[in-house]
């Protein structure tokens, strides 16, 4: 009996209801509409419930069906986040490992690292800051992928230790992932994963609830998180120099297919959660500090936008000056943009869009 023969089996005496969905061509998609109605968040987290829903994409991975599988762990991971509240969490390591898996059998090397980790920030949580290779799947994962035993025993510990003193942050991983150093990742973008982007809804919107505080903290979190999601896109974030901050600094790795391979090695982002448009002064020092770093390229990502009403000194017509003299492009993303990415587009072709509009003066034009 084949793996396939055997998960169809179990799955028949979990759920004999979804047996007939499996061959179906659109299974992915069915499944992903009957799941969610059939268990709640507290149920698809444990027991036969967890296992029903876990073997559904196991069963379409072993049919080499990888990319139907990625849409039902994912939904079976939305779906644990909408159940949490407050600082009740919920273990959500099993989906997050079953992404990894996926991304690696499609040969998405970055993603597959980067879901590993988050898949690191759940147990550690659970395993209160020690991640055993007898009980947990991710500890081999890592290891034999190269990251070695006292580093991932390291960022065990401290993952455990960001949770313990920020509950309400970590029942998002992403969130403690932020927040570790970057050594991590060794992977660079395959050709087929250059193009492809995921971010975590629930996320975005959980910091987008968090705007105007008057820290700015929450969107240079966004920024940062929706950039560290374009595979090959290192971020830093709150640097300082010895005469600049800088809110969010990029370092771009292995791209050379696309508009990315013109944006040179580092750029910078710039945050604004104002409640005004930023303005024209704005568009002028952001310009020196990308002249400062050598860099062609920065994003400023303002909750508002940009000025930019036919004034001589409106921020729009300085974006484009800066271009025009200095040959530096500067991509503005409004919360409007942010709401976008949230909802799925993808943000690599929000990107190129913006950036050929500032390159080619195409705002305006029909």
């Amino acid at each position: 009996m084949s793996v396939s023969d055997d998960l169809k089996e179990k799955l028949r005496q979990l759920a004999p209801d979804l047996v007939p969905v499996l061959d179906q061509p659109d299974a992915g998609a069915k499944l992903m509409e009957i799941l969610p109605k059939k268990y709640t968040p507290v149920q698809a987290a444990g027991g036969e419930e967890l296992k029903t829903w876990d073997t559904s994409g196991l069963f379409l991975q072993s049919t080499g069906r990888y990319h139907e599988a990625l849409a039902v762990h994912w939904g079976h991971y939305r779906h644990l986040l909408s159940g949490q509240s407050g600082s009740t969490r919920i273990h959500k390591g099993f989906p997050l490992v079953r992404i990894s898996d996926c991304f690696r059998s499609i040969g998405f090397p970055v993603h597959t690292k980067r879901y590993l980790m988050l898949t690191l920030c759940e147990d550690a949580i659970q395993g209160k800051g020690t991640v055993s290779p007898q009980t947990t799947g991710v500890y081999f994962r890592l290891v034999w992928g190269g990251l070695n035993d006292l580093e991932l025993h390291r960022y065990a510990h401290e993952l455990y230790e960001l949770a313990q003193k920020m509950p309400e942050e970590a029942l998002f991983p992403e969130a403690l992932l932020q927040r570790l150093d970057d050594d991590w990742i060794t992977e660079f973008p395959s050709q087929n994963e250059a193009s492809f982007y995921l971010t975590n809804p629930n996320y975005v919107h959980h910091l987008i609830a968090k705007l105007g505080d008057g820290s700015g903290e929450a969107l240079e979190l966004i920024a940062e998180y929706l950039m560290s999601c374009m595979a090959g896109c290192r971020t830093r974030r709150r640097l300082r120099s010895g005469s600049t901050d800088y809110d969010v600094v990029c370092a771009m790795e292995g791209f050379d297919i696309d508009f990315r391979s013109e944006l040179g090695r580092h750029f910078v982002c710039e945050c604004k959660d104002w409640k005004t448009p930023a303005d024209f002064s704005v568009m002028a020092k952001f310009c020196r500090v990308l002249d400062s770093t050598k860099s062609r390229f920065g994003i400023l990502f303002s909750k508002k936008g940009i000025s930019g009403e036919g004034r001589k000194k409106d921020a729009a017509l300085e974006q484009l000056k800066i271009f025009q003299d200095r040959g530096i492009i500067i991509v503005v993303l409004n919360l409007d943009d942010l709401k976008k990415v949230a909802g799925g587009t993808n943000l690599i072709a929000l990107l190129r869009r913006e950036y050929e509009e500032v390159r080619l003066d195409l705002r305006g034009s029909v």
